[in-house]
């Protein structure tokens, strides 16, 4: 197992710290790692076309995707996926600066985070801000992406849940300094010469408001009625999250014990 590659997959969820991820991955591994996306924006990668693309890029030790889904790719080797879950609410505050302004290089967004969210919404799940994390991790199928608008919310919940907890490294976006902690322990074992670094990229948001003061902040900003169907059409990603937070919260102190324990 000595010889065996060791490969990262970045799977690089829109407003989930991605950029923040990339920039860490290319300092430690500068032309080792590849970022890759299909010239379609709605694209999906699935396994079989991300085994090909690591396969066909045998110096790369790192690869980053917006498109790619589970599960995870097979190869002869390891592969260490890399995942970041966010509060749902907070992404779509999130998404909407990123789209609306600065991606457009506005001072101010073109408009009201409300007409935002009810553009969006024109499109049920083909968004992303409704269930978009629940919807990316729950795939299932290794050759193509399967249609989520006709699989049951129990069964995608499921999907998605299933596929976080199989994971050995979760972040958590809010809890992003601990999560890089995480990251550099999980890491380190099959890349010894991975620097810990911590970049702080396509960031919008005041990072001192906890996640209470930040749906506050959104309910007052669109009212109570609009907030209440944004709660309700990101329910799944809501209990996804909070599936992620606990078992980021299990790692980081199984992390914590083993620390202990190696300096007793």
């Amino acid at each position: 197992m000595s010889n065996a590659r060791n490969v990262i997959v970045h799977y690089h969820l829109f407003k989930n710290a991605g950029s923040s991820i990339e920039h860490l991955l290319k300092f430690n591994f500068a032309d080792r790692w590849m970022p890759y996306d299909c010239e379609s924006p709605g694209a999906v990668i699935p396994s079989v076309d991300l085994e090909k693309l690591i396969a066909d890029n045998p110096h790369c030790d790192a690869f980053s995707s917006h498109q790619i889904v589970p599960p995870l790719p097979k190869i002869e080797g390891n592969v260490f996926p890399i995942v970041f879950l966010r509060d749902p609410i907070d992404r779509v505050k999130s998404a909407y600066l990123f789209e609306w302004k600065k991606q457009l290089g506005l001072e101010q967004p073109k408009g009201t985070l409300a007409e935002y969210i009810k553009e969006k919404f024109q499109f049920g799940r083909r968004n992303s801000i409704e269930e978009f994390q629940t919807v990316r991790l729950s795939n299932q199928q290794r050759e193509g992406a399967q249609n989520h608008l006709q699989i049951d919310d129990d069964d995608l919940l499921r999907n998605a849940k299933s596929f976080i907890q199989s994971l050995e490294f979760v972040g958590i976006v809010d809890e992003f300094d601990r999560s890089i902690e995480l990251l550099y322990d999980y890491l380190l074992p099959a890349f010894p010469n991975f620097e810990k670094r911590e970049f702080r990229s396509n960031v919008l948001q005041d990072l001192s408001l906890t996640r209470q003061q930040k749906r506050t902040s959104v309910r007052e900003e669109i009212g109570p009625d609009l907030f209440e169907e944004l709660i309700e059409r990101n329910r799944l990603d809501e209990v996804l999250y909070q599936t992620g937070r606990a078992h980021f919260e299990a790692l980081y102190s199984l992390r914590n014990n083993n620390a202990g324990l190696k300096s007793a």
